[in-house]
């Protein structure tokens, strides 16, 4: 088990930390450069409202 503490009170405060860890993730199995950026944004790990 692993805790980080993070700011849990905005709508993209959870975002940019999913998109941190998984761009750590990511440097770390070698899937990009320890200096690379991955191909999605912070708001692709926002949740999106459903229209009804």
């Amino acid at each position: 088990e692993l805790i980080i503490p993070v700011n849990n009170k905005g709508r993209k405060a959870l975002a940019l930390t999913y998109w941190i860890l998984a761009r750590q993730v990511l440097r770390e199995r070698g899937d990009i450069p320890p200096d690379g950026d991955i191909s999605l944004s912070v708001e692709d790990f926002e949740a999106k409202p459903e229209a009804y």
